[in-house]
């Protein structure tokens, strides 16, 4: 891809625009779904880069500098923010591949699940992912068998090694498209579920699709009445600007090039979605 060509011109080229700039303070989360058994290894190796030259941040520590307005201490002139590992969708393979990865680090992830897809099996949840995660651009066939999500007892396991659950909405549907009825479904009885399910307060919400256009002042107002957190899609620095509803969020695949990644980890991306977060601090106005 063009974009992971260019990467390293461009991570030199800001590596020397900001030669002389103060770091800002705050810390970044980085978002992955999926993570395939051939990816398991370069995905290490980027846990291996982010422990040792940034740091890794666990979700509650990232709550509590989230709820207090207290994002951290300049991460350096070299711009290497801590970072928190967020994944989203709910597939097995969190459970199988990247808890055992990050757990050899120390670090536990935040993992955003879908209740109304977790309660499917077999061809139904296939249809449903294909139908709902993918909008239809890929054959339910044709999804692998990592691709299945994990069941209740599987996520209640995930839990119990101390990594956190956070919901990703009842069914995966964008937000923007939804009439009253079906925002407080997805949103409100969605994160009561999962309470009752996981014996859990569920703090984390992450709308579905995370870009500006998949959410609106109305859905972001639910999520507020119900979550302390929202983890949005737009990329971003999480700090001292940063609200509890406007988390911003560096989505990165777990076989890209690791120019592409320093990229990405040093908000070398940021400038792009600068309008994003604007929109979205403005929807967020009251909380």
């Amino acid at each position: 891809m063009l974009r992971y060509y260019i990467a390293s011109p461009c991570y030199l080229g800001l590596k020397v625009s900001r030669f002389f700039s103060q770091a800002p303070s705050g810390f970044r989360i980085l978002l992955f779904h999926n993570v395939e058994v051939g990816e398991a290894v370069k995905f290490e190796k980027l846990v291996e880069y982010v422990a040792h030259h940034h740091g890794i941040l666990n979700p509650v520590e990232a709550g509590i500098r989230l709820a207090n307005g207290v994002l951290g201490e300049p991460p350096s002139r070299s711009w290497r923010a801590p970072c928190l590992f967020s994944f989203d969708d709910g597939f097995i393979s969190n459970l199988q591949i990247v808890a055992p990865i990050l757990e050899r680090y120390g670090a536990k992830g935040l993992f955003f699940s879908c209740p109304g897809l977790t309660a499917l099996s077999g061809n139904a949840q296939r249809e449903a992912i294909a139908r709902n995660v993918f909008k239809g651009h890929i054959n339910p066939s044709s999804l692998n068998p990592g691709q299945r999500l994990m069941t209740w007892e599987e996520l209640s396991e995930l839990r119990a090694r101390g990594h956190m659950i956070g919901c990703h909405g009842m069914n995966h549907l964008r937000l923007a498209e939804l009439d009253d009825s079906q925002l407080e479904n997805e949103i409100v009885t969605a994160g009561d579920l999962m309470d009752e399910r996981l014996s859990q307060v569920t703090d984390w919400y992450a709308y579905a699709f995370g870009d500006i256009g998949s959410i609106h002042d109305k859905a972001l107002q639910k999520i507020a009445s119900r979550y302390q957190f929202c983890r949005s899609g737009i990329r971003g620095l999480n700090d001292t600007s940063v609200r509890p509803m406007t988390v911003w969020t560096d989505s990165l695949a777990p076989g890209a090039p690791l120019s592409y990644q320093k990229l990405v980890l040093e908000g070398g991306l940021d400038f792009q979605y600068s309008a994003a977060r604007d929109q979205l601090q403005k929807m967020a106005k009251y909380k």
